[in-house]
């Protein structure tokens, strides 16, 4: 049995007519007849009664007729569902953010070319400063932008790579450093530095080196990039950031490359799980076309 010998079956009963049956199918009437033939010899039972210029029921063909039709729409409906999925990203997409000025400057470009792909996308920002991990495990967010240090200690995070790590000095303008072409650790030991709380998602296995390399005394701790932009704007010391989370407004600030080894890159995490309805490989190569098209 086959949805040919069954749509064969369903217009003829339609059309009450072999030969309308086979102008609608697109189908010889011969054809028609034999799919019919067919499908009776299979079910061992006579489904149409073949009379001169009409046809009739059996009363098993009356029963088949609407199983028959039920699966030939169940089947229609199907393959229209499935059309109607194609090129879609998925019915919602909640993205976890630490909110620094990289996200603001991708994300608007990331957003035009998700809706581009699928216009029915519904996409929600949720902050997960600190609470990363929790966020991605418990399914509250579907992908999350984070350091790779936040998460490499978890098995069930996946992590895609947008941006190689480096730390950057934020100075303020026409201040002494900033007009180096790289500045390094013996550079801010007499300097007030400003780093990120060690218990922020932006802490790095890393900083605590950089701490002991600069000086505990020269530093003060601050939660967020907005603060640490206003300490620096302010002439009040020097702040270093990875490279992700520098500010793309340099009127008051100008970054210089710190001379120190690469640190944990900055990129998505998700779990499998969370994404079986979302299209994941669509969305991580928008933002990385993205990413590309803002470092240039």
């Amino acid at each position: 049995m086959n949805f040919t010998q069954l749509r064969c079956f369903i217009k003829a009963v339609d059309n009450s007519s072999f030969t309308l049956a086979a102008r609608e199918l697109n189908f010889t009437q011969p054809a028609i007849s034999k799919n019919i033939r067919d499908l009776e010899n299979e079910l061992e039972i006579t489904l149409i009664i073949r009379e001169h210029h009409r046809i009739t029921l059996t009363k098993g063909g009356r029963y088949f007729y609407k199983i028959a039709r039920n699966m030939v729409d169940d089947m229609d409906n199907t393959t229209e569902f499935l059309k109607s999925q194609k090129g879609r990203i998925g019915s919602s997409l909640r993205i976890g953010v630490c909110e620094i000025p990289l996200e603001e400057e991708i994300l608007p470009a990331v957003l035009r070319k998700l809706r581009a792909y699928d216009s029915n996308l519904d996409i929600q920002f949720i902050n997960v400063e600190e609470t990363s991990i929790s966020e991605i495990l418990n399914h509250h967010v579907d992908i999350c932008l984070v350091s790779y240090d936040t998460v490499a200690a978890i098995q069930n995070i996946q992590f895609v790579k947008l941006i190689t790590g480096k730390f950057l000095v934020a100075c303020p303008v026409n201040s002494a450093l900033s007009k180096q072409q790289m500045i390094t650790l013996s550079d801010l030991q007499k300097q007030r530095v400003f780093l990120f709380d060690p218990n922020s998602t932006l802490n790095f296995k890393t900083q605590n080196d950089l701490i002991s390399g600069i000086g505990v005394k020269h530093i003060k701790f601050v939660r967020d990039f907005f603060k640490m932009k206003l300490y620096v704007k302010a002439g009040w010391g020097y702040g270093v950031i990875p490279n992700f989370a520098k500010d793309y407004d340099k009127t008051a600030i100008k970054y210089v490359t710190l001379d120190y080894p690469a640190i944990s890159p900055y990129g998505i995490a998700y779990i499998n799980s969370s994404v079986q309805d979302m299209d994941v490989a669509k969305v991580i190569n928008t933002f990385k076309r993205v990413c590309v098209h803002v470092l240039e």
